[in-house]
C-alpha cells in the first residue's frame, strides 16, 4: 500500500484469550490515519454444529441461537468501543454473521475487500486439531489477502534444579 491508500483490516474474534490477544495486536500496532477496522463474530448455526434434532428441540436451538448473537453483539460492541476511542468512530465497523465460521470470515473478506484479517489461534495440535479443526489454518488457506494470526503462547513451567535457584538469587 502506498501512503494515501486506505488499509482495511478485518478482525475476527470469539469469546476467547486467542481473540483479546488479536486485538491486542491490533491496538498495539501502528496504522495510517486511513486505516478502516472491521470487527466480526460468527455464530454457526447450531443444526450445523451437531446435524440433524427431533423436532422438539427446534425451539430450544433457536432460542440457543438468539442468545449467541446477543452475546456476540456484546463482545463486538465492548471490542468495537475499545478500537474507536483509539482510532475514531468512523474508522471502526462490527458486525455478528451467521454460518460456517471460516467460510464465513473469507467471504466476508472477500465482500468488504479486505486488505488484511487478523485472527487469534489456540495453537491447537495433533489430536485436538484433528477433532477441532483449525479456524485459523482454513482462513489462511483460502483468503483473499494476507493474514495475521495471533497465537496464544502456552507458558511452560519445568521445575527448577537447585543450581538454577542458587543463579537466580545472586
Amino acid at each position: 500500500m502506498t501512503g494515501g491508500e486506505m488499509m482495511r483490516v478485518l478482525i475476527a474474534i470469539d469469546d476467547s484469550a486467542c481473540s483479546r490477544l488479536a486485538i491486542d495486536a491490533v491496538v498495539n500496532r501502528h496504522w495510517a490515519d486511513s486505516t478502516k477496522f472491521r470487527v466480526i463474530h460468527v455464530v454457526e448455526p447450531i443444526v450445523q454444529q451437531y446435524g440433524l434434532v427431533a423436532p422438539q428441540a427446534v425451539e430450544l436451538m433457536i432460542d440457543a441461537e438468539k442468545k449467541l448473537k446477543i452475546h456476540g453483539q456484546q463482545l463486538l460492541d465492548a471490542t468495537s468501543a475499545k478500537l474507536q476511542s483509539l482510532f475514531g468512530a468512523e474508522s471502526v465497523g462490527c458486525e455478528v454473521l451467521q454460518g460456517n465460521v471460516s467460510d464465513t470470515i473469507v467471504q466476508n473478506a472477500i465482500e468488504w475487500k479486505a486488505d488484511l484479517i487478523v485472527i487469534g489461534s489456540h495453537g491447537r495440535t495433533g489430536i485436538d486439531r484433528l477433532f477441532l479443526g483449525s479456524v485459523a489454518e482454513k482462513v489462511v488457506n483460502r483468503a483473499p489477502c494476507s493474514v495475521d494470526v495471533v497465537k496464544l503462547k502456552a507458558v511452560v513451567t519445568e521445575p527448577r534444579t537447585a543450581k538454577q535457584v542458587a543463579a537466580a538469587s545472586i
